[in-house]
């Protein structure tokens, strides 16, 4: 039997990762297999780069800078080459304006990375803006207030609550896949009938209930694997090998 190097629970010999608190265990020393190597002592330490010394912080920093003289500069360049080859703005105000709009969500991001609700809140506030004027752009149909903010809506929810299911979860492994799936088919119930109430001005689905019952058969699999997994952390002896 060895020991957990980071909560002490005694496992199996050829356990791949702790069953208690998750962690994955260092590599055992060939000369005595109770024994667990430190993989951070024996590996050779390598020179940090200049961007790796970064914090994180100072990290999206730089890419918030980037991105800007890369979106700003973009917008700037397809306005005026648009008004000198057709004397006035056309097509370029509908890459100017997802520029723009692109900039503002990554701005927003970056001041207030750890405050999720308030520039996911903003952020679809400001693609739903976007996706208004695009509307108006191509002539004012109603598209983007029936069909565009609701699909926005939908997506945005989904996303917010697969990312909150991710990291509060303690051990990721197979059921991150599961729970990825399972969102997916839940957007696609949520497309299907979004586009079906738009045409047909009633909510009627389609094609999607196939589709959330073949991911929610694969999901429940995976988890069911995941499961077992975290009580039996030998792979050779779970898939009997």
């Amino acid at each position: 039997m060895i020991k957990c190097p980071y909560c002490g629970v005694e496992l199996d010999e050829n356990a791949n990762f702790c069953s208690l608190c998750g962690e994955p265990l260092p590599k055992m020393s060939k000369d005595n297999p109770a024994r667990l190597e430190n993989r951070k002592n024996s590996r050779k330490e390598k020179p940090m780069t200049d961007f790796q010394k970064l914090s994180a912080s100072q990290k999206r920093k730089i890419f918030h800078k980037i991105s800007g003289i890369i979106l700003l500069s973009g917008i700037l360049i397809t306005l005026v080459i648009d008004f000198v080859t057709n004397n006035t703005i056309s097509w370029s105000k509908y890459p100017a304006s997802v520029s723009l709009i692109l900039f503002i969500n990554i701005t927003m991001a970056t001041l207030w990375f750890k405050r999720y609700y308030l520039w996911t809140t903003l952020s679809f506030l400001s693609v739903s803006g976007l996706l208004i004027l695009l509307d108006i752009y191509s002539g004012d149909s109603g598209w983007g207030m029936k069909l565009g903010i609701p699909l926005l809506l939908a997506a945005y929810i989904t996303v917010f609550v697969l990312f909150k299911l991710i990291h509060n979860t303690r051990q990721k492994g197979l059921n991150i896949i599961a729970y990825s799936i399972l969102a997916a088919g839940v957007l696609s119930l949520c497309v299907d009938g979004i586009v079906s109430g738009y045409h047909n001005d009633s909510q009627l689905f389609g094609w999607s209930p196939i589709v959330m019952v073949a991911a929610a058969i694969i999901a429940i699999l995976l988890l069911y694997i995941h499961y077992k997994l975290k009580k039996v952390t030998d792979l050779k002896r779970f898939f009997h090998i």
